[in-house]
Parts: structure tokens; sequence; C-alpha cells
């Protein structure tokens, strides 16, 4: 069901629309053929008049139900204007149950949010609870050299904790950095991700985001470019062990 709901279907909504109110009609109108009941056939040629008007409204409305079609082909679930929603995330992450992945600036506000014991707001350990249950985290963030200013001080910030964490969750919790400007926020859990944009000088929760599924091809892109991101930062640190 929860497949259906999320668009995972390959029928398409006007497809599911047209073919319902088409049963529904030819099924009323045999039955009014064979009813003798005058009352009985009042009832279905009442509803069998209704339907029909139902399917020229839905004719009129088909630019719309081609919409949905176009979203369930991204596999899209929502259309965050922007990523503030402290709530919407937190969501997603309880109900991880094997991996969350995390692409950002510094991860700060995210770990701020969400492996903050401190704090009393609903949700705001909801990454540690996860780590509990045996869930594999990993934190992708730019290499503080290449961050000035505000960004910098956050990167020095969640430092420190990115480093408790790891040492805390031992072979659960890991990060790494990449070596270049910030491009994309992508936060992949399980087989849904939130991916997106990052805009110089703008704060990233400020950005756009979608929310789909992990076999979009949208998200299939984002995934490969975070496991790149991911194994060259593991790759530079093998070689510079080995050096």
């Amino acid at each position: 069901m929860d497949e259906l709901l999320k668009g995972q279907t390959k029928i398409k909504n006007s497809l599911i629309v047209f073919s319902v109110l088409g049963a529904i009609i030819v099924i009323l109108f045999a039955v009014y053929l064979y009813v003798a009941n005058e009352k009985l056939l009042a009832v279905i040629s009442g509803l069998l008049a209704g339907f029909i008007v139902a399917l020229f409204q839905t004719l009129l409305s088909l630019k719309a139900l081609q919409k949905l079609d176009k979203y369930d082909n991204y596999k899209i679930i929502e259309i965050l204007p922007r990523r503030n929603n402290r709530s919407y995330y937190k969501s997603l992450l309880s109900n991880s149950r094997k991996k969350i992945c995390v692409l950002g600036v510094t991860a700060q506000r995210f770990l701020h949010h969400f492996a903050n014991e401190e704090d009393s707001e609903e949700g705001a350990n909801v990454l540690l609870l996860a780590l509990c249950k045996g869930v594999e985290v990993k934190i992708l963030v730019t290499d503080p050299k290449r961050l000035a200013g505000n960004d910098k001080r956050k990167a020095e910030i969640a430092e420190s904790q990115l480093k408790e964490l790891s040492e805390k969750f031992k072979g659960k919790f890991k990060y790494a950095y990449y070596d270049h400007e910030p491009t994309h926020s992508i936060v992949i859990v399980d087989r849904e991700s939130i991916v997106g944009p990052m805009f110089p000088g703008l704060s990233s929760e400020h950005t756009p985001a979608i929310h789909l599924l992990n076999n979009s091809e949208i998200a299939e892109n984002y995934i490969t470019y975070f496991n790149n991101e991911w194994k060259s930062w593991w790759k530079q640190e093998n070689d510079i062990a080995r050096s």
C-alpha cells in the first residue's frame, strides 16, 4: 500500500480514473437494461447520468491528471520550497531502518536539530536514537579550509561533535570531507532522498529541495554523486596512510 501511495505504481493516474469511471458506467448501463423495477430504474438512471457527467469533468481535468502522472514518473513525494522544515526531516529520520547519508556544507544545523541531547524539542535526538537502533550514518561535509566567515565557525562547532559521534558509535557513524565548494544538499534515508542545489551566499536552509524515492532517475544521480564523493575522500585518506 505504501508503494501505491508514494507513486511506485506504473499505472498512470489518468488511466486509473478513466478506467474506473468507464467500468462503473458500463455496469450501470448493463443493470439498467435488465432491471424492471421503476423505482430502481430511476435510481440507476440518476447514477448513470452522474457518472457520465463525472467522466466529462475528468476529461476537462486531463491536464491536471497528466501533471500527476509526471510526478509519479519521477517518483516525487513532495517539493519543498525551503529546507528549514525541521519536523519534516524529523519524521523521515525517525522512520529510518538501515542507513542515513547526509551531504551538506557543515552539518552543524543538522546535528543541532537531530543529535542534540540538551534540546527539549521533540525529535532533537532522533539521529542518536537511529544510531542506537543500529542505523548506519554517513556525514559528508565541506573541507573547512574551503570555508570562511560564519560557515567556518559552524564547521568548527560541528567538527568536535562529528568526532565525538564517530568514537561513541564506532563503525556505525562515519564522516568525511569533500575538497571543493559546496554545490548540492543530499539527505538519503533508506529508500527515500531529499535533494537540491546550494547557492553561493544563501543559507542552505532557505534553498529548495525535492523529496523523492531513490529509484527515481533524479535521485539516482544524486546518490551516485554522494557515493563518488565518499569514495574519493576515503581513497585519499588511504593513500595518505600508505605514504
